[in-house]
């Protein structure tokens, strides 16, 4: 006796023709599975649906679930429907945009793009980082060369003042001339050590706010008149020697920042972000995508800024000498390692 379908009969009907072609495509399918599913359909279409055709149905449904399988209809249903349009998608549309991939497509398309966002930004600090920390390095080499001269400097002009007694050139002795002509061989080097260890520590705060700032301007050299501009000369190094130090101070704990927090954070996330494309691209192969797959994933690549935290705050270092970012990027890459680890510890703790 013909009776109407079920809900859940019409919609295992129509999942039905998705399973059977792609069972068809990809295995070999028994020609009594095949003729039960036609002939389910047909009893669909001629209105003589009755429950000796549902019983055969239902157990030859099962049977195809279980031949697609890793694929299942949750997934062969989110790889072939199109994903919904967005509003911004549909507008954009007007003016020749492609129509709407599927819900794995976009999903990969949106990852590859937050992939290739975090590559850039990793790629910008870690130029920032490695390129001040060698400017760093540079001008505290700059900066003993200068102590050096300075200290130098400054005695050998003590001492020909207490010698002349006065701070005029006047009527000094060869001697004395040519040791004053040295000291401003000195001094000369010392300014140019002075326009060096500027030109670096500018070159170094303008990397940490991308560009910008003002540039100085250094005039010429002026040969002291006088022992006390002699003293006023060096006591202007110091003065510019006090400030670089200062400001190498303020560069190096923004460096500490960058190279603690945010690059394990990033690298944590871009390497959470690279297994998931690889997951996706798997996914979409085996068709196995379905619609929980992108909340699961996103969850994966905030776990793994998490452990870019966690690391990058801990100062975790191998035993094999890497960094706490490059640490950060596999931790993100593999993330069920780490949280093994956390488990076991907190099962010590549980102890």
């Amino acid at each position: 006796m013909a009776r109407p379908l079920l809900p859940s009969e019409t919609q295992a009907l129509a999942t039905a023709e998705i399973l059977l072609r792609y069972a068809a495509e990809n295995k070999e399918l028994p020609r009594d599975l095949v003729a039960t599913t036609c002939s389910a359909l047909d009893a669909q279409q001629a209105g003589t649906w009755n429950e000796a055709l549902a019983t055969e149905f239902w157990c030859a449904f099962n049977k195809l679930c279980e031949l697609v399988r890793p694929a299942t209809v949750d997934s062969l249903m989110t790889t072939v429907a199109a994903a919904t349009r967005s509003p911004w998608w549909g507008w954009a549309g007007r003016f020749g945009r492609p129509t709407a991939a599927s819900l794995s497509q976009r999903t990969a398309k949106r990852y590859l793009c937050l992939l290739i966002f975090l590559l850039a930004v990793s790629v910008v600090l870690g130029f920032i980082v490695s390129t001040t920390k060698g400017l760093g390095k540079e001008i505290e080499a700059l900066a003993e060369q200068g102590n050096a001269l300075t200290t130098k400097m400054r005695a050998e002009t003590v001492r020909l003042e207490a010698e002349r007694g006065s701070a005029s050139f006047d009527k000094e002795s060869v001697k004395q001339r040519l040791d004053r002509e040295a000291i401003q061989a000195d001094l000369k080097q010392q300014r140019f050590v002075m326009v060096q260890l500027l030109q670096k520590q500018l070159m170094m705060t303008r990397l940490m706010i991308f560009g910008l700032g003002d540039s100085i301007e250094i005039g010429r050299f002026r040969p002291a008149q006088s022992y006390a501009d002699l003293l006023r000369e060096i006591d202007n190094y110091e003065d510019v020697r006090i400030y670089a130090a200062g400001d190498l101070l303020q560069t190096q704990v923004s460096i500490s920042v960058i190279t603690s927090t945010v690059l394990p954070i990033v690298l944590g996330l871009m390497g959470a972000c690279a297994y998931v494309i690889r997951l996706i691209s798997d996914q979409i192969k085996d068709t196995t995508f379905s619609k929980t797959s992108p909340i699961r994933h996103l969850v994966r690549v905030a776990l793994g800024g998490l452990a870019g935290v966690v690391i990058g705050f801990g100062g975790v270092v191998t035993d094999f000498g890497m960094s706490s970012t490059a640490v950060a990027f596999i931790a993100g890459y593999a993330i069920e390692p780490v949280f093994s680890m956390l488990d076991s510890i907190a099962e010590k703790f549980r102890r």
